[in-house]
């Protein structure tokens, strides 16, 4: 009994020995998916290519088909974008068998994926990829330089030990760098070997997100022959064409503004010369414009006309203006009207029809038809709602106005509608065709640019409508006009102070300087226009602020829709892991 006891635990000491054993030959490793070894062999060829050879092994404790290397392309250099291009790709296993593999390019990158769909493994798989990269030495002032990244930092498994040994017979290597650890860190866990060639090797683990990159600095006396100018030219060409879009908005808005948006003016210089037989030609992109003081208002121009002439395009107030002209004309007149009742306040304004309208113009004919659509008299507030798609009208009935007085080539609200389209769409389709070099990219100066290209392309769209000679002297008329309201020019100027107010007023409204030309008359003491003067009070700050309350009041309730209401450098200076070329990365499928 003894004996067995004894025999019992001399087997029981004897599996305990040799488990520790096995597991102390078992390497740790072995429980997870990585790379043994990553061994880079790199040649410089005389053209500045770079032959490489990468012996990668590969271990998997589960099903794996095999892995994917990617390498980039296209690199980000000084706010720019470089392309080293692969070709020449094989894979082999570790008994020189060419091995299936397909290759794939997307992100500036191109993918290797090795193995066979049907069929999967585990343990341990050797592979050699080979691939040529171009254009892989830059060169800086006092040296060339390979500045390059051995693994990369994408792969998506840990490699336990990385090696690079790089030869060139065409170039002497004068100091070599190291660099390891997470990208733009500094760390240089790694040491280089003796020998002919540059040996470097990592003395820990590169793990996803880190990087071991090398830079070699090469004598200047060497026999590599670099990319002629020309060829230079041509790479950054084709590499950052897409930028050069950006710059189309702007640039082409500026050529069609030029060809055929350019006002017409007369060759004289006397602005109120208006016979369209005269000497005329495009206006010079430069040219200054002389505005001269106007003292009296327009007799072949609506005060709308006036108004959009001026800004280039019609607004509510331009509308406004029209109705007190008819009442200047004595077709309708306005009173001041308070609101009435429990919980009303502020005030209203009465429209009555004194006369049928007579020779006056289309626009005017039209405003009286549908402002007295109801009746004889008509409130402010009962039109509110209902009489936009009037405003629209009579916006567009100044717009032709214009046209038909021959002061625009075009209806400028047509014509500024076309560009506008037209730049946006164009805008569009750039951004759609540049936007992933751009995100590729990652830097702010092309969406500045863009930015500044539309903004510029819309500024030149706004300005394609194009003025006839005899519009561009009327628009100075305008201009002057109201220079001479806001300057307070006429005060001292015009004799006929209260017939110049009587006819300017609509025009003051349509202009802007309505408020400045109220307070020039509460100067001079002037009694405000008799057919403004019922209901508005005689006052002359009383009537100023009533002018402006009716202004505001008209544009805002005569246009209001109730519908819509309702809804990289060099690895010597600076130099980090992940700094340099090559590089990229890879995983397992």
């Amino acid at each position: 009994m003894k004996r067995i006891i004894i025999l019992i635990a001399f087997l029981c000491a004897g599996m305990l020995f040799t488990r520790q054993i096995m597991a102390a030959e078992i390497p740790v490793a072995y429980s997870i998916e990585e790379i043994e070894k990553f061994d880079s062999y790199i040649t410089i060829n005389q053209d500045t290519s770079l032959s490489i050879i990468e012996n990668i092994d590969y271990f998997t404790p589960i099903d794996k088909h095999g892995i994917y290397r990617y390498i980039p392309e296209k690199y980000k250099k000084n706010g720019i974008i470089e392309s080293k291009k692969v070709s020449d790709i094989s894979v082999k296993n570790d008994k020189g068998e060419t091995i299936p593999f397909q290759t794939s390019r997307g992100d500036g990158n191109v993918t290797i994926k090795i193995g066979d769909p049907d069929t999967t493994f585990t343990g341990l798989r050797a592979y050699t990829i080979s691939y040529r990269i171009s254009k892989a030495i830059s060169r800086q002032k006092e040296f060339d330089e390979l500045y390059w990244d051995i693994t990369g930092e994408g792969w998506q498994f840990p490699i336990s030990k990385a090696r690079v040994f790089i030869t060139s017979p065409f170039a002497t290597t004068i100091e070599s760098k190291c660099f390891t650890g997470p990208v733009g860190g500094e760390a240089s866990d790694c040491v280089f070997g003796v020998g002919g060639a540059v040996t470097a090797f990592t003395t820990s683990p590169t793990n996803n997100g880190e990087n071991f990159t090398v830079a070699v600095k090469l004598d200047k006396n060497n026999s590599l022959v670099f990319p002629t100018t020309s060829e230079r030219i041509s790479s950054f060409i084709y590499n950052n064409y897409p930028f050069a879009l950006l710059f189309l908005p702007g640039l082409g808005m500026f050529f069609f503004w030029y060809k055929k948006g350019r006002d017409f003016r007369f060759d004289s210089p006397n602005v109120f010369n208006m016979d369209p037989d005269q000497l005329q030609r495009m206006r010079p992109v430069f040219e200054p414009i002389n505005i001269p003081m106007v003292y009296e208002p327009f007799k072949n121009l609506t005060p709308g006309e006036a108004g959009a002439l001026l800004d280039e395009k019609v607004d509510n107030q331009d509308v406004v203006s029209e109705i007190i002209d008819l009442a200047r004309r004595k077709y309708l007149k306005i009173e001041k009207v308070e609101a009435k009742g429990f919980l009303k306040f502020g005030s209203d304004y009465l429209f009555s029809k004194l006369k049928e309208p007579s020779n006056i113009p289309n626009t005017q004919t039209y405003l009286m038809e549908k402002i007295f659509e109801t009746g004889d008299t008509v409130k402010l507030s009962n039109l509110k709602g209902n009489f936009y798609s009037h405003m629209t009208k009579v916006k567009a009935m100044i717009n032709e106005g214009l046209r038909d007085k021959k002061l625009y080539t075009g209806n400028p609200n047509n014509v500024r509608g076309y560009w506008f389209v037209g730049t946006i769409l164009v805008c569009c389709l750039i951004f759609a065709t540049t936007v992933s070099t751009i995100g590729f990219l990652g830097e702010a100066w092309p969406v500045i640019l863009f930015v500044i290209s539309y903004v510029s392309s819309v500024i030149f769209a706004w300005n394609m409508p194009q003025k006839t000679a005899v519009g561009t002297n009327l628009s100075l008329q305008a201009k002057g006009l109201r220079d001479t309201i806001r300057l307070g020019k006429w005060r001292e100027e015009i004799k006929e102070k209260h017939l110049f107010i009587e006819e300017v007023l609509p025009f003051a409204i349509s202009l802007g300087v309505i408020d400045k030309l109220a307070k020039d008359m509460a100067i001079l003491n002037l009694e405000p226009p008799k057919y403004m003067a019922v209901g508005l009070g005689t006052n002359m700050n009383d009537w100023s602020r009533s002018m402006s309350d009716f202004s505001t009041s008209a544009a805002s309730g005569l246009s209001y829709n109730s519908s819509s209401s309702s809804m990289g450098g060099s690895g010597f200076s600076g130099g980090s892991s992940g700094g340099g070329g090559g590089g990229g990365g890879g995983g397992s499928w």
